[in-house]
Order: structure tokens, then sequence, then C-alpha cells
């Protein structure tokens, strides 16, 4: 039976013999190396052991037989200062006169070390003269250990450093850290602790990190990242662009490459030059140059957002490359229509509203700290940058009516010395008001569906097929909404109706069409859909009157269920699977259809990835760290995005895909109910705020139940500090001195 051949033949690749019964030719898999021999020289090329008749490895020793070769080398060492011992020992016997003692014969001759004795310390040099005498003798050349195992020891050392360096790169930049930490005394402390547990190492200086091992990481993920953009020939992908502004109002613009198996960083662009516009033509440079870095077969779209300078550039793109699309910014062009919608008149005053009632809690810590004993939930006030920053503030005040209610007829409120003002009776008659209520109720039902489909184009994954569908469902819910009139509903549609006709794109129709989930007979009778489909498939295949012909057929293939799309599995999966996964998988029967479903269906709808690397930007670049040049910025991000990236699978992770089966735009998240003996007597005070006349001693009565019982229905608020701003706190004598004097009726 023939010997099975040894682990190290797996990192070689055998080219035959010489002859019949010659040496075996091999090439190594990790460097390239062309050698002839058995196990021992491929061993001996791996962990870089000479004498043997063949070169050492220029790559890492594996680590699946890094055990297994230090234990080769150390028994070859051993075997090999055995020999040599042997050798000089019989060699100074027969020198030794007769009579003379010998020191050998008492065990005095030095003998060579194993190689687990050596000492760490790396032999730089060999002096001419111990590079002239035998390999026997050179294996004992020092006193401490031989040249070979020294130089072994010496290597892995090195190399176990190098690793240890990446490491920490890795480290800084995931955490966002800055490079002078390494200059701090903490640092040098804490790395004189980490060597007391092997080699003693004082870690990578400032220099190293921000210089040849930022580079060399960003090296090293490129190699890494080389596999996800194999997948480009079969997914296709989309090029995202987008602009900020750091803290030094530096122009930066980003250029992110979307696939339905992760989105990745590749390139930053620095706009901040003096004098420079940044226009069309601009943007299209740089968008062009990315296009052909890629490859014009791989992009199928580019998406940015909505500017008259992106507008530009989009048709510049389209007519240079006919089969890629230029796509505004879903998420972005959804935010303009809830904007649009926002500057209606009357819905401007009902939001106009919520946000006086936001404000004036917000800006004054004392009814901030009142407010918050009687509530778990926060007020919200994000940013106005915010999407859909209206209906974020009216679905919170939703929340916490009722503690809003209990604050205003508290004992802490009329305890407060502003209460009286102006503003702050105001409000109080706005949170007590039940229309109100009513009316921001209505909207945030209406708006709700805008919102939700906000929500869905905001996601990162395949999304592009959802759009048509869901844009169709949010007109039918706006057509069967019952809470407002007619009249006020017919200008929501309109400003709908507007948008909608002009940021979706044949790309979008061509989606909807070959998702599995939207067959059906009035999909077929769209003529708007027909229209996509005839737009884009011209656009993909202009002369190829052939493939347009053979696209048409299996569209009817796939529209009728027939070959592997009428398999009863593939019927119950159009529901369960995703719609690229479902495509792979049941595409068979019409294989050009099946690379254009799959290429369509797997693109992203936004540029909402671009958004939130902003924040990776802002990690690194701050108040205290904005001396950074932006190239250097550059490669921290494309670092921190990509690493983020690889670690949650890059290319090996499933098509992310958004599971629709939780989705329904029409809900509204439940909301807190309020006793109704509570809200008549909520009712109450309210016409007593606003009817003018002298209240009566029943009315006064019932003023009186009502603030006890919102006093009784939780614990007292705790004083805060005084507010910080007197002006804004205190009202002016001339505000509430009406006021003071129908207090004191009372």
């Amino acid at each position: 039976m023939p010997r099975a051949k040894q682990g190290c033949w797996q990192y070689v690749t055998s080219q035959g013999k010489f002859g019949t019964a010659g040496s075996e030719r091999w090439t190594c898999n990790l460097c390239g190396y062309k050698g002839t021999g058995g196990a021992d020289r491929i061993k001996a090329h791996l962990a870089r052991f000479g004498g043997i008749g063949v070169g050492p490895c220029s790559k890492p020793m594996p680590e699946k037989m890094k055990e297994e070769l230090l234990e080769w080398v150390a028994a070859r060492e051993m075997r090999r200062g055995v020999r040599a011992s042997t050798e000089t020992h019989s060699s100074a016997q027969s020198s030794i006169p007769p009579g003379h003692s010998s020191h050998a014969s008492q065990g005095e001759f030095p003998s060579a070390p194993l190689v687990e004795d050596l000492e760490t310390e790396e032999v730089a040099h060999a002096s001419e003269q111990q590079q002239k005498r035998p390999r026997e003798s050179q294996s004992i050349a020092t006193g401490r250990g031989s040249l070979h195992a020294s130089s072994i020891r010496a290597s892995l050392q090195k190399q176990g450093k190098q690793e240890a360096t990446q490491g920490i790169m890795r480290l800084f930049i995931k955490c966002g850290l800055s490079f002078n930490v390494v200059r701090t005394p903490a640092w040098k402390e804490a790395m004189k602790m980490v060597s007391r547990l092997g080699v003693e190492w004082e870690g990578p200086s400032y220099e190293e990190l921000r210089g040849s091992e930022l580079r060399r990481t960003k090296e090293i993920v490129q190699k890494q990242l080389e596999p996800m953009a194999e997948t480009w020939k079969k997914y296709g992908c989309t090029l995202m662009c987008d602009g900020w502004t750091d803290i030094r109002k530096r122009n930066v613009y980003n250029i992110l490459v979307h696939c339905c198996k992760g989105t990745m960083f590749l390139r930053a662009i620095d706009a901040s030059t003096p004098g420079l516009s940044i226009t069309g033509e601009y943007i299209f440079g740089h968008i062009r140059q990315a296009v052909l870095e890629i490859g014009v077969q791989n992009v199928v779209q580019v998406i940015t957002d909505n500017g008259s300078n992106c507008v530009s550039m989009g048709r510049m793109l389209e007519q240079e490359f006919p089969s890629i699309v230029w796509t505004p910014c879903e998420a972005h062009s959804i935010d303009l229509l809830i904007e649009d919608v926002g500057k209606v008149p009357w819905i401007h005053e009902i939001f106009s509203t919520c946000q006086r009632v936001v404000t004036l809690f917000t800006k004054r810590p004392k009814l901030l700290s009142i407010f918050r004993s009687y509530s778990d939930l926060e007020l919200l006030r994000p940013a106005k940058t915010r999407f859909a920053y209206m209906c974020i503030v009216m679905e919170r005040l939703l929340r916490v009516r009722q503690s809003l209610m209990q604050t205003v007829v508290s004992q802490e409120w009329l305890a407060w010395s502003g209460h009286t003002c102006s503003k702050a009776e105001s409000v109080r008659i706005t949170c007590l008001s039940d229309s109100f209520w009513r009316e921001v109720e209505a909207l945030v039902g209406v708006m709700q569906p805008l919102y939700s489909m906000l929500r869905i184009v905001d996601m990162e994954g395949s999304t592009i097929g959802l759009v048509y569908e869901y844009m169709d469902r949010v007109w039918e819910s706006l057509a069967r909404c019952t809470s407002i009139s007619s009249d006020r509903l017919d200008e929501i549609r309109s400003i709908w109706r507007d948008r909608w006709g002009w940021f979706h794109r044949p790309i979008h129709g061509m989606a909807h069409i070959l998702h599995p989930l939207w067959r059906t007979e009035r999909q077929m009778l769209d003529h708007e859909l027909d229209s996509a489909w005839t737009s884009y498939i011209g656009r993909l295949y202009p002369d190829d009157i052939d493939m347009r012909l053979t696209l048409e057929d299996q569209l009817l293939l796939f529209r009728n269920y027939g070959g592997s799309f009428g398999k009863d599995t593939a019927m119950l999966r159009s529901s369960q699977l995703s719609p690229v996964s479902w495509w792979e998988k049941y595409g068979l029967s019409a294989p050009e259809l099946r690379s254009v479903a799959i290429r369509v269906l797997s693109q992203d709808c936004s540029a909402s990835p671009c958004e939130r690397n902003w924040s990776t930007w802002a990690l690194f670049h701050t108040k205290k760290r904005n001396r950074l040049s932006t190239a250097q910025l550059e490669r921290l991000v494309y670092c921190h995005c990509n690493l983020r990236l690889l670690e949650r699978g890059g290319h090996t992770a499933d098509v992310r895909q958004v599971n629709i089966d939780h989705i329904d735009i029409e809900k509204v998240h439940e909301m807190p109910t309020i006793p109704l003996e509570e809200l008549d007597l909520y009712s109450m005070l309210y016409q007593e705020l606003t009817e003018p006349q002298h209240p009566t001693r029943s009315q006064r009565r019932t003023r009186s139940r009502a603030v006890a019982f919102a006093g009784a229905s939780t614990s007292s608020a705790p004083h805060g500090r005084e507010d910080e701003d007197e002006d804004e706190d205190e009202p002016d004598e001339d505000e509430f001195s009406s006021d003071t004097e129908s207090d004191s009726d009372d």
C-alpha cells in the first residue's frame, strides 16, 4: 500500500518528476517558488530553514502547520547540533598530546542547545570567517544558539510584531482613536505591562500608525474586498454619491458602491479647492472615472440627491452610458414630498402649534423637569434636517398627550413664575384643547403611509422592487382616508402626484414587473408599466432587436406561469422567498430574463448609505481632531467602513432583501388612552380658560377638583434649577398684567 503524503503537500502544486524515478518538482502555492524534492524540502521552504538545498518562502508560515513546522525545525537543529558536537569533539581529542587531560572527557565541552532554549535576539550578519566555515561549525557559531535557529526565531518574532501592529492599527480605526494616544505615558506603561507576558516591545510609534501602517491596512482591505467586486458581474452594482461639509467648511463628496451583498466605500472627493464650482460637469468627471474603474457592464444605476447639478450630471451620464440610469434618491424625494405637504396652510398651522408646545418645554429646564415627573417618554425635538421631522414631532406629542395635560394643570405649573405669560397661557390652552388633538391625530393618520414609505426606502438592501407598488398603496390609502375633508385630501393627493411624476424612473417600473409578488392582471393592463419596460429594455439593447424579442417571450412565460415558473413550489415560494433568491432558483426557464431580473432587483433605491457614512467622518473629524487632511481622513474612513463590511461577511453574506410580510404602511402605533372622566375635567378647564366671563363658584370648584386629580395621579415634580435665561423665562409686565388681575379674582 503506498504511503500517504504528509500535510505539507497541500501548500504546493506538483509539477511531475524528472523522468520515471527522478525528484519530484513542485511550486509553492503561497509565494510561487519552484523547487524539487520531498516533504523535508517543502517543510524547510515553508519554515524558512536553510542548508538543505531549498530557498525560503517569502510568505508567513501557515497557521495550520506552524506547530508541526516548529517541531520539525527543532528536531532538525537538534540532530545538526549533536552531529556537529560529535565531530568537533573527535577532532579535539585527536589533537591532544598523550598524557594531557581533556575537558571533553569531563563533560565540559559546549554542546549546541535545542531550539526551545534559544534566545530571542536576532543575529544580523555572520563575519566572513564564519561564512567560510563548514555548515556544521556554523550551527554552533554562537555561544547562545545556532545561527539558523536564532534567525528563525527572530523571523517569527518579527512576524508576530507585525501582526500585533496590524491589530493595534485596526483598534485605532474601528474605535476612532487619535494616533496621539501612543505618545501618552499611559500607553507606554500599558505596553510595558503587556511585554511582561513575553517579548519586550514598546508598540508601534505614532509615525508608523499614521503613515506606513495606515497605508498598509488600506492595501490589505483592498485585497480582501476583491471577492466582493467579483459579485458585481452577476448582481450588478449601484454607484452612490453625496456631498458633505466638515467642521472646517470643506466640501467633500463620497462615492460608494452598493451591491445586494453590502455597500463598499470607494473614495472621497476633496472639493474644497478655492474657487472651485461644484457643477454637473465636475461631478460627472468623478462619476465617469468610477464607472470606468468598476466596469460599465457592472454598473446598473447611479443615485444622487436632487440638486440641479446632480440632475445635469444625470443627463450627461445617460448620454454617454445608455445602459446606466440616473435615479434621484427616493428617501430624499419622499422627504421633499412630506415637506411640500407641510407647506399647505392648514397643515402648517397645526405643525407650528406643535412646535410652540415643544419649544416651550424644551427651552425651560424647570418646565421640562415638571413634565418629566409625569412622563417616562421625552419630548422629541430633532434637527430640522432630519427626514420626516414633522411626523416625528407630532407622533411623539400624541404619545405624551396625557402627561402634557397633567403638567399644565399641576400645582408645580401654577407655582412656576412664568405660567401667566402669553406664551405659557397659549400652550396651556393648546394642551387642554380636544379639537387640537383631534386634528393632530387625523394628520398623523394621513401622513403615516408616507412616513412608512420613507422608512422602507431608507433601508439598506434590495428595495427597488418595492417602490412602485408601495407608492401605489400610498395613493390608495389617501383615497380611503375619512379623517379629513375631501378638499384637504385633494391638496395632499395633488402634491403626491406631482412629486411621484418627477422622481420615478423606468427602472422602478421594470423592477415592479419582474417582482414575483406583483404578477397580476392589473399589472399586465398598466400602460405606464408597459412603457417603462419598453424604455428600459431599449436602453439595455438598443441595436439588438432579437434579444428584445427573446426577453418579451420570456416575460410572457413568466407572467403565464410557464416552465419552471409554474412549479407548485415556485408559486408558493413567490410570497416566501425574496425576489433575487427566487429568480436564482426558479428562473432557469428564462435565462436571459433571469439575468436582467437579478441585476435589476438587486439594487437599492436611495443614497441613504452615503448619509449614514457621514457619521463615520464625524467620528474621526472632531473639534479636537480637525487638522487631519482630506486624504488622511479618506484612508481612515475607507478602512473603518470596509472593515465593518468585511466583519459582517462581505461577499460571503446573504443577499440583503427586505421582508415585506410585516410591512403595513397604514398601521399607526397604538396610542395611550385617557380615561373619559379625566378628559371631561380637562374639557371643563379648557372652557374656563377660553371663556372671558367670571368663573362661577361651581366652575372654581370644578377647577380645584381637576387640579387635585392631576396632582394626585402622580407624585409631585422635583423643583429643578432656575432657568438660565431670565429674559426668555420671565415674562414682561405687559404680558401678564391682565392675567394677574383675573387670577386675583379667583
